[in-house]
Protein backbone atom coordinates (compact mmCIF):
# COMPACT_ATOMS: atom_id res chain seq x y z
CA UNK A 1 0.00 0.00 0.00
CA UNK A 2 1.01 3.43 -0.77
CA UNK A 3 0.65 6.71 1.47
CA UNK A 4 -0.07 9.86 0.53
CA UNK A 5 -0.31 13.33 2.73
CA UNK A 6 -1.55 16.46 0.86
CA UNK A 7 -3.63 19.11 0.76
CA UNK A 8 -7.26 19.04 -0.92
CA UNK A 9 -7.71 20.99 -3.76
CA UNK A 10 -10.93 19.23 -4.67
CA UNK A 11 -13.70 16.99 -3.80
CA UNK A 12 -16.79 15.33 -6.30
CA UNK A 13 -19.18 12.65 -6.08
CA UNK A 14 -19.20 10.73 -8.73
CA UNK A 15 -21.37 8.35 -8.44
CA UNK A 16 -24.23 7.61 -5.42
CA UNK A 17 -24.41 3.25 -5.99
CA UNK A 18 -22.35 2.45 -5.20
CA UNK A 19 -20.64 5.55 -4.02
CA UNK A 20 -17.69 7.02 -5.65
CA UNK A 21 -15.62 10.17 -4.54
CA UNK A 22 -12.95 11.84 -6.61
CA UNK A 23 -10.73 14.19 -5.04
CA UNK A 24 -7.39 16.08 -5.92
CA UNK A 25 -4.48 15.60 -3.59
CA UNK A 26 -1.92 18.16 -4.18
CA UNK A 27 -1.77 17.78 -7.72
CA UNK A 28 -2.83 13.88 -8.39
CA UNK A 29 -6.41 12.88 -9.26
CA UNK A 30 -7.47 10.12 -6.59
CA UNK A 31 -10.71 8.03 -6.20
CA UNK A 32 -12.15 6.54 -2.80
CA UNK A 33 -14.81 3.93 -2.99
CA UNK A 34 -14.52 2.62 0.40
CA UNK A 35 -15.94 4.58 3.01
CA UNK A 36 -16.59 7.44 -0.02
CA UNK A 37 -19.67 8.97 1.42
CA UNK A 38 -18.03 9.25 5.18
CA UNK A 39 -14.94 11.10 3.10
CA UNK A 40 -17.36 13.55 1.15
CA UNK A 41 -18.73 14.46 4.74
CA UNK A 42 -15.68 15.12 6.42
CA UNK A 43 -13.27 16.83 4.24
CA UNK A 44 -13.67 20.34 2.58
CA UNK A 45 -10.94 22.03 0.59
CA UNK A 46 -7.57 23.23 2.00
CA UNK A 47 -7.90 20.32 4.76
CA UNK A 48 -4.59 18.26 5.46
CA UNK A 49 -5.26 14.48 4.34
CA UNK A 50 -3.51 11.08 4.64
CA UNK A 51 -4.49 8.32 2.21
CA UNK A 52 -2.90 4.91 1.46
CA UNK A 53 -4.30 3.01 -1.09
CA UNK A 54 -3.15 1.57 -4.95
CA UNK A 55 -2.85 2.31 -7.95
CA UNK A 56 -5.63 0.66 -10.58
CA UNK A 57 -4.88 -0.71 -14.07
CA UNK A 58 -6.01 2.76 -15.65
CA UNK A 59 -3.26 4.63 -13.34
CA UNK A 60 -5.69 6.39 -10.92
CA UNK A 61 -4.71 6.27 -7.45
CA UNK A 62 -7.49 4.42 -5.52
CA UNK A 63 -7.47 5.60 -1.63
CA UNK A 64 -8.59 2.51 0.76
CA UNK A 65 -8.36 4.51 4.00
CA UNK A 66 -8.20 7.87 5.04
CA UNK A 67 -7.10 10.39 7.74
CA UNK A 68 -7.86 14.23 8.19
CA UNK A 69 -5.32 16.10 10.14
CA UNK A 70 -7.10 18.34 12.48
CA UNK A 71 -10.73 19.27 12.47
CA UNK A 72 -13.02 17.38 10.57
CA UNK A 73 -15.69 19.37 8.30
CA UNK A 74 -18.40 17.98 10.55
CA UNK A 75 -16.56 18.71 14.01
CA UNK A 76 -15.77 22.35 12.27
CA UNK A 77 -19.99 22.68 11.80
CA UNK A 78 -20.45 21.49 15.07
CA UNK A 79 -18.65 23.86 17.08
CA UNK A 80 -19.63 26.77 14.78
CA UNK A 81 -23.80 25.83 15.12
CA UNK A 82 -25.61 28.68 16.55
CA UNK A 83 -27.78 26.04 18.73
CA UNK A 84 -26.62 25.75 22.68
CA UNK A 85 -25.29 22.78 24.37
CA UNK A 86 -28.04 20.63 26.02
CA UNK A 87 -27.51 19.99 29.59
CA UNK A 88 -27.21 16.72 30.61
CA UNK A 89 -27.26 14.45 33.68
CA UNK A 90 -28.57 15.79 37.20
CA UNK A 91 -28.00 19.84 36.18
CA UNK A 92 -30.94 18.67 33.52
CA UNK A 93 -33.61 17.51 36.54
CA UNK A 94 -32.45 19.93 39.06
CA UNK A 95 -33.38 23.07 37.25
CA UNK A 96 -37.00 21.52 36.47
Amino acid sequence: MITKRGQLKKSRLISVDPPLVYFQLNNEHCLIARHGLNFFADVAPGMTVVVSGSYNKRGQFVARDYGVLGKTKVMIDYELSPYPAKKRGSDFYASK
